[in-house]
């Protein structure tokens, strides 16, 4: 048992990076290269930003990609109701402190901490699904850089540290609204909607390894995940992100099909409905895909 302990954390230890990049291309046109410049000049003056938009829009791609092109490690928190202070923050370790005491060597730093003492950036996905207890504990961070922590003292955060936060429209259930103070100490709104069909279009194709279908058959995907934005049964359509699933399983999996409608018929079902949620009672997600299919596909 021990010997298989030690072979994983060797596996571990070669899995290790110390900055993750980017896996996936990113489109910078329209609204995007409009954002990623807005982003830059934001972090480059001091100034929290904000990305607002529909899930699977590429509100965590941008974030990630300023990390990476002004040098910066990447830290990030997905929130929900259940995301507390100590999760961004850190906490003792009780064996540690047993040991050591209550002291800096029997801290775990949380990602915001380390976002903090590393210069990073610190990504708050999702903002207003947190708590207000919870947004509340990020106002001396963002306002002063800084975060008492009891016995510790005052942590400061070096100069180059960025707090960037994305959410959702308010409308999309689950969601909070954001404390007035905490709306305050974000001074740059970035709002993003669904690309254009040509800025989608070069999405799913840049995303797709291998790419090789047939224009025809990447429009018609493209139409399929469009309608979904225009059927007003549903909350929640597919996103950019579901397209770009549904293509790479069609474009790798397409000969196994008679043609590329039976490929998309059968992959869209379960790589849309994933993320769609209805609105309109007495519908399914599963019905409304059918549905669309049928328009799109005959």
């Amino acid at each position: 048992m021990a010997e298989k302990e030690q072979g994983f954390r060797k596996m571990l230890e070669k899995s290790i990076v110390e900055n993750i990049r980017i896996e996936h291309p990113v489109v910078l046109k329209g609204q995007y290269e409009t954002a990623y410049a807005l982003l830059k000049d934001a972090l480059d003056t001091g100034i929290t930003p904000c990305l607002v938009g529909p899930p699977g829009v590429g509100k965590s791609l941008l974030a990630r990609k300023v990390a990476e092109d002004t040098s910066r490690s990447f830290h990030e928190v997905f929130f929900d109701e259940n995301v507390t202070p100590s999760r961004l923050i850190g906490s003792f370790d009780p064996a540690l402190v047993v040991r050591n005491g209550r002291n800096v060597a029997s801290f775990e730093p949380g990602p915001l901490i380390r976002a903090m003492v590393e210069g990073g950036l610190f990504v708050a996905h999702e903002l207003n699904r947190a708590t207000e207890f919870c947004q509340n504990s990020l106002i001396s961070p963002l306002e002063e850089r800084h975060y008492h922590l009891f016995p510790l003292g005052l942590i400061k955060a070096q100069e180059s540290f960025a707090f960037v936060a994305t959410q959702n429209p308010i409308e999309t259930s689950g969601t909070y609204r954001l404390s007035r103070v905490l709306v305050d100490r974000i001074g740059c709104w970035i709002r993003l909607t669904y690309p254009t069909r040509e800025t989608e279009l070069e999405i799913l194709r840049e995303n797709t390894p291998a790419f090789s279908l047939p224009v025809s058959t990447l429009e018609k995907i493209y139409d399929i995940i469009r309608e979904t934005r225009e059927t007003s049964s549903l909350e929640i359509p597919a996103s950019p992100r579901s397209g770009i699933y549904l293509t790479r399983l069609v474009n790798k999996y397409h000969q196994r099909f008679e043609d590329d409608n039976r490929a998309i018929r059968f992959f869209a079902p379960s790589v849309l409905g994933k993320e769609m949620k209805v609105r309109e009672e007495g519908k399914t997600v599963a019905k409304v895909i059918e549905e669309i299919l049928d328009r799109r596909l005959g």
